[in-house]
C-alpha cells in the first residue's frame, strides 16, 4: 500500500477545511454591528464525529493509519458546522415568521466577501443555506449558494453540502443516519473523485470503506473493520480484485 501517494492525493480536500474557517473565525465584522440577543441566534448546525479506538491510532500498521486518514477525512466537516453559526456580533438581520437571515462580512487581506445565512425550521427539519458575495479563493461570486445543510428535529438523519464555486455543482457532501441502536451510518463524498462509506456501532466497533471515481462509478479500493478496542483488519482492492490484506 501506498499510504503517502493516497494521503497526498486527498490533502487539497483536507485543506479546504481550517483554512475556509480561519478566514470566518479571524476577521470582523462590519462597523455597524449589532450584539443580538441571545434568544434570537440561529439554530446551530450540529456535525456528527467519529471517535476513532486507541489500538487505531496507536497502530504503526499501513492499514490502520488509513483508516485514520479516512475517519479524519471525514470528521474534518465539523469545520463547515462551526461556518453555520453566525458570530455574536453580525452586520445584519432580519427576521420573517418562518425563516431568519444573518448578514456578516469577511475580509482578510485577500479574500473579501458578505455571507447571507438563511435558517428556517419546519414540524420536521432545519434547512441552512449560506450564499457568497465578493472574492473568495481568486472567485468573483454574487448571491452564490455555498454550503445547504438539512436535518430532521430529532437529531436521526442529516444532510450536508458543499457547492463547487467554479461551477456551481455539488463539490462534497456528508450524509448521516443514526439508527435506533444507535449505530451511525454515514457517507462522505467528493463528487467524481471519492467516497467513504462507514457504519459506527455503539459501543465503537466499525467498518469502513472506500472508493475512488474511475471510468464514471465509484470502485471500492480499501475495506477495513475493527472491533471495540481499535483492534481490526483491512483489505485492498484494484479494478474488484482483492490484491492485499492485513490486521492489526
Amino acid at each position: 500500500m501506498n499510504l503517502k501517494l493516497i494521503i497526498m492525493k486527498n490533502l487539497k480536500t483536507l485543506f479546504l477545511f481550517p483554512l475556509f474557517l480561519l478566514g470566518i473565525l479571524f476577521t470582523g465584522c462590519e462597523k455597524d454591528s449589532t450584539v443580538i440577543d441571545q434568544n434570537q441566534q440561529a439554530a446551530e448546525y450540529h456535525v456528527k464525529t467519529i471517535t476513532v479506538p486507541d489500538a487505531m491510532t496507536q497502530s504503526s500498521d499501513p492499514g490502520a493509519q488509513m483508516a485514520v486518514a479516512y475517519i479524519n477525512m471525514v470528521n474534518s466537516m465539523s469545520s463547515y458546522a462551526t461556518m453555520m453559526n453566525p458570530p455574536d456580533e453580525i452586520s445584519n438581520k432580519s427576521l420573517k415568521s418562518d425563516e431568519e437571515s444573518f448578514t456578516w462580512v469577511v475580509d482578510d487581506g485577500t479574500n473579501s466577501y458578505t455571507v447571507l445565512m438563511k435558517t428556517w425550521e419546519s414540524d420536521y427539519k432545519t434547512v441552512w443555506e449560506m450564499y457568497i458575495t465578493g472574492i473568495m479563493e481568486g472567485h468573483s461570486l454574487d448571491n452564490f449558494k455555498y454550503i445547504e445543510a438539512i436535518q430532521l428535529s430529532d437529531g436521526s438523519s442529516s444532510t450536508f453540502t458543499v457547492y463547487d464555486l467554479d461551477t456551481g455543482e455539488m463539490y462534497m457532501d456528508f450524509t448521516w443516519l443514526l439508527y435506533e441502536d444507535n449505530s451511525l451510518d454515514a457517507t462522505f463524498t467528493v463528487f467524481n473523485e471519492s467516497k467513504i462509506h462507514m457504519l459506527i456501532n455503539q459501543d465503537g466497533s466499525g467498518s469502513l470503506e472506500f472508493s475512488e471515481w474511475i471510468m464514471s462509478a465509484f470502485w471500492n479500493t480499501y475495506k477495513a473493520q475493527w472491533d471495540t478496542t481499535g483492534h481490526g483488519q483491512y483489505w485492498e482492492y484494484d479494478d474488484g480484485v482483492e490484491t492485499n490484506q492485513g490486521s492489526w
